[in-house]
């Protein structure tokens, strides 16, 4: 059932990563990193249920994204086996 819905939850996840990463209210940072640290785990499962495919379509969003907090979250994700 995951293959299907791929690019879906992987957007979604990416999406909320960026949305936490950049968020200038009043969100404690313990918080963020509680939200970036599950949201890179559910990464992983998503990985792991799709035979691989999340490694290889975050390979491009690595190469292209500056942000040092989301690229850490990215390479947890493509060094997990």
């Amino acid at each position: 059932r995951m293959p299907c819905r791929l690019p879906v939850l992987l957007k979604a996840l990416l999406k909320m990563m960026w949305d936490v990463h950049t968020d200038q209210g009043p969100t404690p940072e313990p918080v963020k990193a509680a939200l970036l640290q599950g949201a890179t785990e559910c990464l992983i499962l998503l990985d792991r249920c799709s035979e691989g495919q999340v490694k290889v379509l975050l390979e491009g969003v690595y190469s292209s994204c500056e942000e040092n907090r989301v690229r850490e979250c990215i390479r947890k994700v493509q060094e997990n086996t």
